[in-house]
């Protein structure tokens, strides 16, 4: 599996590429969204609770879904997925 890992204000993220396209981003292949939208969901979106069932934080913002957990606890985050949000 290849990864992408993008640092930002003393983050890192980690995307994951996609398994059926392995020369585009997961978020980018599935869901046609980019790193920055995953960003600016998660600095900016409203943080849910724990997702217990799935293992997952899910954070929204008035465009967009994001799922992603710690690998270490503020300072590295695992991006599973990243999607526009229809009204």
């Amino acid at each position: 599996m290849r990864y992408k890992q993008v640092e930002e204000e003393g983050i890192r993220f980690i995307f994951k590429y996609d398994d059926d396209a392995p020369d585009l981003l997961h978020i980018y292949a599935r869901h046609l969204t980019s790193i920055d939208d995953a960003l600016d969901t998660f600095f900016e979106g409203e943080r849910e609770s724990w997702n217990e069932e799935r293992s997952r934080f899910e954070t929204y913002s008035a465009t967009h879904g994001l799922f992603w957990f710690w690998i270490e606890q503020d300072r590295v985050v695992m991006v599973v997925s990243c999607f526009r949000v229809t009204e």
